[in-house]
């Protein structure tokens, strides 16, 4: 009877003792992975004069030394008839510069995509929008864009890629947390509260539009 229970014992505890190794091991793989990958979620509406014409989702997620940004957007409007679009921008930075962005704009009205990719001392651009075209390269490394701005409070002097157009410009402070940047003639204004975007004032060769926080 003795040498059994002492066997039982024994067992007993190099089992729990396993089970400990185990569920300590575990333990540290899923704190691993939240540093490794994390998302943010971030949801607008988009209204022209007060009145609702679509809504904006802003995602940022990490893993290891690799970040992406993705915007996309759905409105519909009239502008001499009634127009659908369908928008939507891929941001990637490594190591905190941008390495790599894609834009794309759908419509009942034409179809238009923007590249912008590092090729280790420059950016290749061919950027095509609504009445423009850019194959101009940009020749310093950047660290700021607009869909970053949804996550990021930007700060005055910053250098600022607009993806879409592929120009760079720079971030001005303005009054009540805001910040204004100038892209292609349209002047773009995005305001704060706490570290977080609540509001942008978008300005477009279209028609202006107002991005607001849901919250």
């Amino acid at each position: 009877m003795f040498p059994i229970q002492r066997t039982s014992t024994m067992v007993g505890a190099a089992v729990s003792q396993r089970l400990a190794l185990l569920l300590l091991v575990f333990a540290f793989s899923a704190q691993d992975g939240k540093a490794q990958n994390f998302a943010t979620e971030r949801n607008y509406e988009i209204t022209v004069l007060g009145f609702s014409i679509g809504e904006m989702t802003a995602n940022r997620s990490t893993s290891r030394d690799t970040t992406i940004y993705q915007v996309s957007s759905e409105v519909s409007f009239w502008f001499f008839g009634k127009v659908n679009v369908d928008f939507s921008v891929d941001t990637r930075l490594k190591d905190k510069q941008i390495v790599r962005t894609e834009s794309f704009s759908s419509s009942n009205k034409g179809d238009f995509e923007s590249k912008i990719k590092w090729k280790g001392d420059f950016y290749e651009v061919n950027a095509s929008t609504y009445k423009f075209e850019n194959t101009k390269p940009i020749k310093k490394p950047l660290y700021l864009s607009s869909v970053m701005l949804f996550f990021h409070e930007p700060k005055e002097g910053d250098d600022f890629l607009g993806e879409v157009f592929g120009l760079v410009s720079k971030v001005k402070k303005i009054e009540n947390n805001g910040y204004e940047v100038t892209i292609n003639g349209n002047t773009n204004r995005y305001y704060y509260k706490n570290g977080i975007m609540v509001k942008a004032e978008m300005e477009s060769p279209i028609k202006n539009y107002l991005i607001k926080l849901v919250e």
